[in-house]
C-alpha cells in the first residue's frame, strides 16, 4: 500500500487553524492569575479553586466531545461545525472574561467562572475536532509527525506574537482606561485569531472516516472507553502528559507575577515571556527532519533538555539575564519536541488499542488530549493559588513579602524540573517504538 504525501495546502491550513485557536487561550493562561487577583480582586485561593473545579468540569465534558465529534455527520463535514462555532466561542468568552462588571465580589467570582469556562469549552470543541482530523488524513508515520509539527508551529508562532505584544498593548491601552486595557488587547489578539481559525474552516477539504480508515463501524462509548482503559500504553502516554500539564501550568501562569514580584523586573516581560514559545516553534520546525528518527527516543531527549533548562535556570537562581533566556529556550526546545512527537505517539496507542481490542475510537483517545491538559492545568495552577496563599502573597499589593517571591520562583522551576526527570524514567516503559509500530500497521493493512 502506497503512501500519499499530505498536500502543503493543507498542512497550511492546519497551521493556520491551530495558530488561530491558541491566541485567546494563550492570554488567559498568562494572565489568569493575575487579572482575576490584582484588577477583579479575588483572592488567589479563590480564583485557584475557581480554575481547578472549571478544568475538571471542562476536562469531564471532553471525552463526550470527542464521541460527538466521531458520530457528526453534517453536510459541512464531521470537523467544520465543531471549528466553527468554537471559534466564535473563544473569540466572544476570551474578550469577555477580561472585563470588569459591576458586581460585588460573589458576583465576579460567578462572572469569571462563566466566562472561563466559555473560553475553555470553545477552545476544546476546535482543539479535539482539529487533532481528530490528523490520524483521519494519513497513515504514514513520518507524514504524521509533520502533520503535528505543522500544527504545533502555528500555535507558537501565534503564542509567540501574542506574548511579544500582549503587555505593550496593555499599556497602550492603559493610557486612557487602566481597567478596559486588558479586554481591549484580547479583542485586538482574538480579532486576528479568529480570521486564521475561520479561514481554515474555509480552506481545509475534510475526508469521510470511511475513505480515510476503510469501514468503521459505530461503537457504543461504554465500550469505547473500556478498551482505551485496557490500553497500557494509552494509559502511560495520559499519566506523563498529566504531570507535564501540572508543571507547565505553573511554569507559564506563574511567569507574569514572578517578573513582577519575583525579579521584580516587569520590563522584561517581552523579552522573557515569547522566550519558551520561540524555542518551541524551532522545535517544530526541528520536528519535520528529525522525523527520520524514532519517535521515543526523541521524546526522551526533549525531556534531557527540558530538565536541563531548568536545572539551569533553579542553580543560577536567576542571578544572570543570559542564563535565564537560555535555560528557558531550552525549556521551550525541549517541552515543544515532547509536544509534537507526543500527539504521534498518542495516535500509535490508537493503533495498538484497535490490534488488541478491535474497538476504533481515535475521536475519543486524541480527545484525551484536551482533557489530560486542561486536568493537568487546573490541578497546577490551583496548587499554584494554594501555595502563594501559604507564601503570603497579599492580592492587588503593589509590593510582595520576601516569602511570596520566594514562593514565586520554586513555583516557576521546581515542579516542572521533578517531572521532567520522571517522565524520562516513565517512558523507558514505553514499547511503541518506530519498529514495533511498523509491525502493527504492516498486520493491520494485510487484514484489510
Amino acid at each position: 500500500m502506497k503512501e500519499q504525501k499530505v498536500p502543503i495546502i493543507q498542512k497550511l491550513g492546519l497551521m493556520m487553524g491551530s495558530g488561530g485557536i491558541t491566541g485567546i487561550f494563550s492570554l488567559t493562561t498568562m494572565l489568569a492569575m493575575l487579572f482575576f487577583t490584582d484588577l477583579m480582586g479575588l483572592s488567589p485561593a479563590a480564583v485557584g479553586t475557581m480554575i481547578l473545579l472549571s478544568k475538571i468540569w471542562n476536562a469531564m465534558c471532553d471525552p463526550l466531545c470527542g464521541a460527538l465529534i466521531d458520530r457528526t455527520n453534517t453536510r459541512f463535514g464531521k470537523v467544520k461545525p465543531w471549528l466553527f462555532f468554537g471559534g466564535i466561542g473563544i473569540f466572544l468568552f476570551g474578550v469577555l472574561i477580561f472585563v470588569v462588571p459591576g458586581f460585588s465580589s460573589t458576583g465576579k467570582l460567578v462572572w469569571s467562572y462563566i466566562t472561563y469556562n466559555g473560553v475553555c469549552m470553545s477552545f476544546a470543541a476546535c482543539t479535539i475536532a482539529l487533532i481528530t482530523l490528523m490520524p483521519l488524513i494519513t497513515r504514514s508515520q513520518m507524514e504524521r509527525v509533520s502533520l503535528s509539527a505543522f500544527s504545533f508551529i502555528g500555535q507558537t508562532v501565534f503564542a509567540i506574537i501574542a506574548t511579544a505584544t500582549v503587555m505593550p498593548l496593555i499599556t497602550f491601552f492603559s493610557r486612557s482606561a487602566p481597567v478596559n486595557a486588558y479586554w481591549k488587547t484580547a479583542l485586538v489578539i482574538g480579532g486576528v485569531g479568529f480570521l486564521c481559525t475561520m479561514f481554515f474552516v474555509i480552506v481545509v477539504k475534510e475526508k469521510s472516516a470511511v475513505q480515510a480508515e476503510g469501514e468503521k463501524a459505530r461503537t457504543h462509548i461504554r465500550d469505547s472507553l473500556k478498551a482505551i482503559l485496557r490500553n497500557k500504553y494509552f494509559v502511560l502516554i495520559v499519566a506523563i502528559c498529566l504531570a507535564n500539564g501540572i508543571a507547565i501550568g505553573m511554569h507559564n501562569s506563574s511567569m507574569a507575577q514572578y517578573l513582577i514580584y519575583g525579579l521584580k523586573a516587569p520590563e522584561l516581560a517581552s523579552l522573557l515571556m515569547p522566550i519558551i514559545y520561540i524555542g518551541a516553534f524551532a522545535a517544530g520546525m526541528l520536528a519535520k527532519p528529525l522525523a527520520r528518527f524514532d519517535k521515543l527516543r526523541m521524546a526522551k531527549i526533549a525531556f534531557v533538555i527540558l530538565a536541563a533548562g531548568l536545572a539551569l535556570r533553579f542553580f543560577t537562581g536567576d542571578a544572570f539575564l543570559p542564563a535565564v533566556i537560555a535555560g528557558e529556550l531550552a525549556v521551550g526546545i525541549g517541552s515543544g519536541l515532547f509536544n509534537v512527537y507526543v500527539i504521534a505517539m498518542l495516535m500509535d496507542t490508537s493503533e495498538y488499542g484497535y490490534k488488541k481490542t478491535k474497538v476504533r475510537n481515535d475521536g475519543l483517545i486524541m480527545s484525551t488530549m484536551s482533557f489530560q491538559t486542561k486536568i493537568g492545568q487546573g490541578l497546577g495552577i490551583a496548587l499554584m493559588g494554594f501555595w502563594l496563599e501559604l507564601g503570603g502573597y497579599v492580592s492587588g499589593a503593589a509590593e510582595q513579602p520576601q516569602s511570596a517571591a520566594d514562593a514565586l520562583f520554586n513555583i516557576h522551576l521546581v515542579p516542572f524540573l521533578i517531572v521532567a526527570v520522571l517522565s524520562f524514567i516513565l517512558l523507558h516503559f514505553y514499547k511503541l517504538d518506530d519498529k514495533a509500530m511498523a509491525e502493527i500497521m504492516k498486520e493491520e493493512a494485510e487484514a484489510l
